[in-house]
């Protein structure tokens, strides 16, 4: 996340979840849970006889141990919509079909974004729904400004613009009243070069 933002330019304060969609990447978890169960998957597979029968005594020790990686696994199935179906091929020793998980698993990290669009920006001082309410209908390829040869300086503020992620003169004048016109000005202005520009 460090370096996400450091290129985008955006203090280290900024939502994750925002920064993320906007370099169009998934968390962390999303590559670590997939790789886990990809390890899985070719263990049964394998050739050696010892390995197999280490996976088939992790599984035989999952319903008396909390603290086994089996165990582990078919916790952090918890949630998904296929979760009955991975924990019975886990517990039978069948392997996962990774298309499915892993649309499950970028529904299941895309429910924060359902959540937001439930709120309405206008009405609640929330960031992931005011960048949700700007870029609702974003294309799946990374936003065109970070694909042009901008100066660091236009960069920052185009990404804080899209972030809120604004000047603490700016954050402290959402929470007052007597700064709405100040915040009022500021993003007609930002809008304004957005129109021209075409960069988003």
């Amino acid at each position: 996340m460090h370096f996400l933002k450091g290129t985008l330019g955006v203090k280290q304060s900024t939502t994750n979840w925002a920064v993320l969609r906007e370099c169009r990447h998934e968390p962390l978890q999303f590559f670590w849970f997939r790789s886990a169960v990809k390890l899985f998957n070719s263990m049964l597979n394998t050739n050696s006889d010892t390995l197999r029968r280490v996976v088939q005594a992790y599984l035989n020790l999952q319903p008396r141990s909390s603290a086994c990686w089996t165990a582990q696994l078919l916790s952090a199935f918890q949630g998904l919509r296929g979760c009955e179906s991975y924990v019975r091929a886990v517990q039978t020793g069948h392997a996962i079909p990774m298309q499915e998980l892993t649309a499950d698993l970028k529904h299941r990290m895309r429910g924060v974004w359902r959540d937001a669009e439930l709120v309405d920006p206008n009405t609640h001082n929330n960031k992931l729904a005011t960048y949700f309410s700007r870029n609702e209908r974003m294309p799946i390829n990374v936003p065109r400004y970070l694909h042009l040869d901008l100066s660091k300086h236009v960069m920052r503020n185009i990404s804080r613009f899209r972030l809120r992620a604004h000047t603490l003169k700016v954050e402290a004048a959402t929470w007052h009243e007597d700064g709405s016109a100040y915040v009022t000005n500021v993003l007609v202005k930002m809008n304004m070069f957005r129109t021209r520009c075409m960069l988003f």
